[in-house]
């Protein structure tokens, strides 16, 4: 029977000393043998990248890891931005830019357009919003000699009361806000001008569309001006136009031109769309609302649904609508002192 192996035990320390010495004095003369330009020269890199699967490696990588590990601040301040800004060459990036291609995709007709209309826009705006802002001073002034309570008078109509939105009551004083007016019922201020204006506008242009006609048409015929401007027909036609004036472009698109600058739209009394037949009913009733002014008219000021006579008559009632834009009343002066009192009050107790 063979003798069990016998363990050596550990290498003795001496054993372990004479080898990694002599690895230690072997690895310099290795190393210095190994040509690594010439290794370098050999790997094809465009291979190795081809090789890597970047999905993969994406995959493993834990980005939040990574981001959470960034010290922004240190990197920050290890940046010497000043050093950075003095590095760069302005006059060799001016040089390669090319100003002539880049104005030639540029469509300044376009640019231009887009800037005039967002400069008319913000003045239609503004005009609406101080007209809103008169509505409101106008209605406080009817509530208070009507002795109403804040709150009697519905603000819009059944149908538009869930899209109609109402701005709650900031805790804060201090707090300047605009309130969304949309789909509330329009004042008198804003329907007093729509009115005057569409009167203007429309006496207007019959009397240069009657003009430029009569020049084409009368004036060969031997009809002189005055005769032709006093005459009973010129009447019927003025009446045929601002009856078509106020009737068609409701019935089509619920206001009449001046109406939809100062962006506001006739609606049913529920707040539905109108018709035609309820436009031309409307319309009709119109002169005898302006005729007998204090019975037509003040039902803006003092109804509480803000509605003339021919409202009444033809089941309508005028909202604000400003079209896809938010139709916003602006902070009254009031509301802006009571601000600042709420924000010196409350720098004064943090003291």
């Amino acid at each position: 029977m063979a003798d069990d192996p016998v363990d050596p035990g550990p290498l003795p320390p001496q054993r372990r000393g004479l080898i990694g010495g002599a690895v230690s004095r072997i690895a310099p003369a290795v190393m210095s043998r190994i040509d690594m330009d010439a290794i370098l020269e050999q790997l094809d890199m465009n291979a190795i990248v081809e090789q890597l699967d970047v999905n993969a490696i994406a995959a493993r990588l834990d980005m939040d890891a990574v981001i959470d590990g960034l010290d922004v601040n240190a990197i920050a301040a290890r940046l010497d931005m000043d050093a950075v800004i003095d590095g760069l060459d302005v006059n060799a990036i001016a040089d390669r830019l090319d100003l002539d291609a880049l104005m030639a995709r540029m469509d300044m007709g376009q640019l231009t357009a887009n800037v005039t209309q967002d400069v008319a826009t913000s003045g239609v705006d503004l005009v609406r919003r101080q007209l809103v802002r008169s509505d409101a001073t106008v209605d406080g002034l009817a509530d208070r000699l009507l002795r109403r309570e804040p709150g009697e008078r519905p603000v819009s109509p059944s149908m538009l009361e869930e899209d109609a939105p109402v701005t709650p009551v900031s805790a804060d004083p201090g707090t300047l806000h605009r309130r969304d007016v949309s789909g509330h019922y329009a004042g008198p201020v804003t329907r007093f001008g729509a009115m005057v204006g569409d009167l203007f506008a429309g006496l207007t242009l019959f009397g240069l569309f009657g003009a430029v006609s009569l020049y084409f048409f009368g004036v060969p015929g031997g009809v002189e001006v005055a005769d032709a401007s006093g005459g009973w027909l010129s009447r019927v036609l003025a009446a045929s136009w601002m009856l078509l004036w106020f009737w068609v472009p409701v019935a089509l698109f619920g206001r009449t031109p001046v109406m939809g600058l100062l962006g506001i739209a006739v609606v049913r009394r529920d707040g539905g769309v109108v018709n035609g037949r309820r436009a031309l009913l409307r319309t009709l009733v119109m002169p005898i609302s302006v005729a007998i002014l204090l019975l037509g008219l003040i039902g803006i000021v003092v109804g509480r649904e803000r509605r003339t006579l021919h409202d009444v008559v033809a089941g309508t009632a005028v909202v604000y609508d400003w079209g896809p834009r938010q139709a916003e009343q602006p902070v009254s002066i009031r509301e802006q002192l009571t601000a600042r009192v709420g924000r010196r009050r409350a720098n004064d107790s943090s003291i």
